[in-house]
């Protein structure tokens, strides 16, 4: 039987994350939130060049927000893309996070599918994920697609409607040992963008790979 890991088992080490050359990381910064924050403006002022400064200001002060949030939950990598498609065209929205996660040992063992596939059921109460299993560079890998239901605010309903969902893609990638492994999200505000979406994080997921400790 597989005994759970806490994150606090989990030893300090490194991670190679396997990023596009021009990756737009976030989290590049560190704790630098100055710095941070002109790398946001930067990124909101060439996305929506013809937006009144004032509200790129509120857009920037969303992106810092998420950044204080995930820099406390001591994610790695926030990376923001906003590119047109090369296979349609259309606008793509996407933003990918990552972190260190506690893992089971031996998670070969278990069947991750069916443990995640009913995480999302309870979840979202529907049966919008699709799990798959493949071989990454630390050696497992799982990864799964979702349109979960977003829940709309009441005084959105004339502008968003009440029936809107988005992409939501992962990939946990781990050593067969387990103990810990690499969980890399993706969201989407469009949801039929998903499987390309999944596509990008299944290759940051899948070429990352842990630094052994320099044992010298």
């Amino acid at each position: 039987m597989s005994t759970a890991t806490s994150t606090r088992d989990i030893e300090p080490g490194e991670v190679k994350l396997f990023v596009p050359p021009d990756w737009f990381d976030l989290m590049a910064d560190g704790t630098d939130r100055a710095a941070t924050r002109a790398r946001c403006a930067d990124l909101v002022r060439l996305t929506y060049p013809d937006t009144p400064l004032e509200r790129r200001e509120e857009f920037t002060d969303g992106l810092l927000y998420c950044y204080d949030r995930y820099l406390a939950d001591g994610v790695l990598m926030y990376g923001v893309i906003t590119a047109p498609l090369p296979t349609t065209g259309a606008q793509a929205v996407w933003q990918v996070y990552g972190g260190v996660v506690a893992v089971p040992e031996r998670p070969e063992e278990m069947d991750l599918g069916v443990l995640l596939t009913q995480v999302f059921d309870e979840q979202f109460a529907e049966k919008t994920a699709y799990v798959e299993h493949f071989t990454t560079d630390m050696g497992l890998g799982i990864g799964f697609i979702s349109q979960p239901p977003v829940l709309v605010p009441s005084d959105w309903d004339d502008n968003a409607g009440t029936d809107m969902r988005t992409g939501l893609a992962g990939v946990l990638a781990c050593p067969p040992e387990g103990g810990k492994g690499l969980l890399v999200i993706g969201t989407c505000l469009d949801p039929d963008q998903v499987r390309e979406l999944a596509g990008l994080i299944a290759v940051i997921a899948s070429r990352s790979v842990f630094i052994p400790p320099n044992t010298e």
